[in-house]
């Protein structure tokens, strides 16, 4: 298969899985697909940018997490993915466009590229548990550490995962333990903490 056809595939499979997600929200939006060096990005135009972007780019980060385990789920030949909706981008290991040449986080004309601009670690954002409140099982908790494990190794950036409390971060530092590519390390202040995966420095 053609390097061309084959984009075109997966071109076609984003706007679907984006078009049902957006619909699913209640959202519409306008897509564009393109080739960006080694990677795809997709240019978002729609009147509810705000409600798409989220608080603090929460909502654009996760969506853009959500669609590229979709794709990379059945072809993991497939590029990273790169949202950007009028000019607000998350850019997950902070990468330059090789077409381009720029930062792909920078938004041009914004006066506020640098906070735009890298991110060193992905974050998964999720409300906070209250104390009493288990959201989690010890299977769940293992699986979050394998696809977050697997997340590091392909991209090769940390990933940082939710605060949660010392008994599930413990199923995590325990899952990834004898991982000899990984380490794993807790921070923060209090009872919940969140998890850094991260590749192991060479020595």
């Amino acid at each position: 298969m053609s390097e061309n056809v084959k984009f075109e595939e997966q071109k076609a499979k984003i706007i679907k899985v984006l078009t049902t997600m957006f619909d699913y929200l209640g959202l519409s939006a306008s897509l564009r697909v393109e080739e960006k060096g080694t990677r795809i990005g997709v240019k978002i135009s729609s009147e509810d940018a705000g409600r798409i972007i989220g608080r603090k780019g929460q909502t654009l980060e996760s969506l853009q997490l959500l669609l590229n385990r979709i794709m990379f789920k059945d072809d993991e030949e497939c590029p990273h993915i790169m949202l950007d909706i009028d000019g607000y981008a998350r850019g997950e290991r902070g990468a330059r466009s090789e077409a381009a040449g720029t930062e792909v986080g920078e938004a041009s004309g914004s006066g506020d590229g640098e906070e735009r601009r890298e991110r060193p670690q992905r974050e998964r954002r999720e409300r906070r548990p209250r104390r009493e409140e288990r959201t989690s099982t010890k299977d769940q908790l293992e699986q979050q550490a394998l696809d977050a494990a697997k997340e590091v190794k392909r991209w090769g950036e940390p990933v940082t995962l939710p605060e949660m409390n010392a008994h599930d971060r413990r199923i995590i530092h325990v899952t990834l333990k004898e991982d000899p590519e990984l380490t794993t390390e807790s921070i923060g202040e209090g009872a919940y903490k969140k998890v850094v995966i991260s590749l192991k420095k060479e020595d």
